[in-house]
């Protein structure tokens, strides 16, 4: 039964954390084709291992909802970081035309804009 606690509590961690530890690893900056290999390496596993536990604790049925919880944050952290590495460009809320960001002062709402 001990056994059994280490593996729930290792699984609990990495669902914690790997999300976090990608969205990390994608914040460095490489110029090498060498570095941006190992990188994108470390980030896979973190990106797969998050995934996975994440899925496990969101779909296994007679579940509590606190280990749903951490299923749902675990795949929308490691979701973040994917975004972050391979798509750093692609802003879902400017698509929906919602404006995001500073005002360039052409709108109202600045010196420019008022009359």
């Amino acid at each position: 039964m001990e056994s059994l606690a280490i593996i729930v509590a290792a699984l609990f961690i990495f669902a914690v954390i790997s999300g976090p530890i990608a969205m990390l690893i994608s914040k460095i900056k490489t110029h090498s084709l060498i570095t941006l290999f190992i990188k994108r390496i470390f980030h896979g596993m973190f990106i797969a291992m998050g995934v996975l536990v994440g899925a496990q604790w969101l779909f296994i049925p007679g579940l509590p909802i606190a280990p749903r919880l951490i299923g749902i944050t675990s795949l929308c952290t490691t979701y973040i970081a994917t975004k972050n590495e391979y798509f750093p460009h692609f802003k879902i809320l400017s698509r929906l035309g919602i404006k995001t960001g500073r005002s360039n002062g052409k709108d109202g709402h600045g010196p420019e804009g008022q009359h």
